[in-house]
């Protein structure tokens, strides 16, 4: 597991709260990068060191492999998250079950001072707008693939090299890393 250094979370902090809310009264922080560099954890200590944070987990929004990354993704933000929040409103998502193949639960998200959005998809685009700070996090090619597989288990590896080209692309043709605010290597 990945252990974010404190002057990390301490300079993200300081520039969460230095940045302008641009989402309604909230700061969005967005962290995206490829699987398994570290994403989830980096996510759940800079919330849990912000306080009053809230984070929203990609893979809760993707329908399944084959149309993780497709427009209807980022509609979906849109309508879900981001405007209730821009409106002042607290925002509500489905949550995809991986094992049944379908969404089968809504998951309701309060209004905070930050919302972080993270995984893969969140430093697209169409979402910068309204993000206030973007992260992009890496780590060493060699594990990243070997510590999906570790978490989610064997079955994952073959959807998980499609995966890989797949995110390629997208962080290609976004620009992720190029336009974030923060570029962080997980160990």
């Amino acid at each position: 597991m990945t252990q974010t250094l404190s002057s990390d979370l301490a300079a993200l902090k300081l520039a969460i709260e230095n940045s302008e809310a641009t989402c309604g009264n909230t700061r969005i922080v967005t962290i995206d990068g490829p699987a398994g560099s570290g994403k989830t954890t980096l996510a759940k200590e800079l919330a849990d060191y912000l306080g009053d944070a809230r984070v929203v987990h990609l893979d809760e929004l993707y329908e399944g492999w084959s149309k993780a990354l497709d427009d209807i993704l980022y509609q979906r933000i849109h309508s879900w998250i981001i405007t209730p929040i821009r409106n002042g409103l607290p925002a509500k998502h489905l949550s995809y079950n991986w094992t049944n193949d379908n969404y089968s639960n809504w998951t309701e998200i309060p209004i905070t001072r930050v919302l972080i959005i993270e995984g893969v998809g969140s430093g697209h685009t169409s979402l910068r707008p309204y993000v206030s700070q973007s992260v992009w996090i890496e780590a060493d090619e060699e594990l990243l693939l070997d510590r999906v597989v570790q978490r989610d288990g064997e079955i994952v590896r073959d959807e998980m090299l499609i995966w890989k080209a797949k995110e390629r692309a997208y962080f290609e043709v976004h620009q992720v890393k190029k336009s974030a605010n923060f570029h962080l290597f997980g160990q």
